[in-house]
C-alpha cells in the first residue's frame, strides 16, 4: 500500500467520524415535545342529574261498578269520604247507582277562588230598567253548589234498629234488613249479626250513614250487588219465627235486637 492509499483511507474515516458527530449533536440538541393533560377550567359546563317533575294530583273520574260504596272508594284512591260527596253532591251517599260517573277529588277539594268586583262609578248614562219579575231567575231553579266539604255527622245519637226480618225459612228469600235511625254515621267494620244457634255475620269494611239502611241476605251473593246489600253465603235458611236476631259491635256490645214473626 502506497502512502497516498493510507492517506486517502486516513482521511475517508475521519469524514466519517465527523458527519456521526455532527447527526449525534444534532440529536442530543433536539427539544423533547411534552404531551400535557388539560386540567378542567371553571367555563367548562359539568351535566347535573336533575330530579324528574313528579305531576300534581288532581280529579279523576270513576264509573260504579256492583260492590262499589263510598267508604270503599275512599279507601282505594285514599280520599277523604267527606270530599267524595261534596264532589259529587250526593243526597244518600248509601246509594249509589251502577254506571254512574263519580267525580274523584284526588288532591283534595279545590279551593274557592275570590272574584273582585269593582265598585261603581258615577256616571251620566242612565240604569237599565229591571227585568219583568216572570223572568228573574230564583234560587230554586238549581241544586246550590258549594266548594265546602259536607261534615261528616260524627256528633249526636247513634240509632241502629233492626226493622225486619223477611222470608223467614226461605234461604232464597231470607234477608235482615237495619237502618240508621240516628243523628251521625254507624262505622260498622267488625259488627255482626247474630242468630240463636251461633252463627255470625261479619260486617265488612262499611258505614251506614244517617236516614240509610243496609240488608243482609242469608243467600250466596256477591256484596255491594245491588249497593248496601250483603250476603251471608248460606245454602240453608237460618231464621225461624220467634227466633231473636242480635247484632253487636266491634266490642261485642249489643246494639239491636228483632224477634222473627211468623
Amino acid at each position: 500500500m502506497t502512502r497516498k492509499q493510507v492517506a486517502f483511507i486516513i482521511g475517508v474515516n475521519a469524514l466519517i467520524s465527523t458527519i456521526i458527530s455532527v447527526v449525534v449533536v444534532l440529536l442530543v440538541a433536539r427539544p423533547v415535545q411534552v404531551k400535557s393533560t388539560p386540567t378542567p377550567t371553571a367555563g367548562v359546563t359539568t351535566a347535573v342529574a336533575v330530579a324528574p317533575v313528579t305531576p300534581t294530583p288532581g280529579p279523576i273520574t270513576h264509573i260504579v261498578e256492583a260492590g262499589d260504596t263510598i267508604s270503599g272508594l275512599a279507601f282505594q284512591y285514599d280520599v277523604p269520604e267527606a270530599d267524595i260527596i261534596a264532589a259529587n253532591q250526593l243526597d244518600n251517599p248509601n246509594f249509589l247507582t251502577l254506571g254512574t260517573e263519580l267525580i274523584i277529588p284526588v288532591g283534595g277539594l279545590p279551593d274557592a277562588t275570590a272574584t273582585f268586583t269593582p265598585a261603581p262609578t258615577a256616571t251620566d248614562t242612565p240604569l237599565p230598567e229591571l227585568p219583568p219579575a216572570v223572568e228573574t231567575a230564583t234560587a230554586e231553579a238549581g241544586p246550590l253548589v258549594t266548594d265546602t266539604p259536607l261534615p261528616l255527622p260524627a256528633a249526636g245519637e247513634l240509632n241502629i234498629v233492626i226493622t225486619e226480618v223477611i222470608g223467614a225459612g226461605q234461604v232464597e228469600q231470607e234477608r235482615v234488613v237495619i237502618a240508621n235511625n240516628g243523628d251521625r254515621l254507624a262505622d260498622m267494620a267488625g259488627w255482626t249479626l247474630n242468630d240463636a244457634d251461633g252463627n255470625s255475620f261479619p260486617f265488612p269494611n262499611f258505614r251506614l250513614w244517617a236516614g240509610g239502611n243496609v240488608t243482609v241476605h242469608t243467600r250466596v251473593g256477591e256484596d255491594g250487588n245491588p249497593p248496601a246489600n250483603f250476603y251471608w253465603q248460606k245454602l240453608v235458611a237460618i231464621w225461624t219465627p220467634g227466633e231473636t236476631v242480635t247484632l253487636r259491635n266491634a266490642l261485642g256490645e249489643e246494639m239491636a235486637t228483632f224477634v222473627v214473626g211468623p
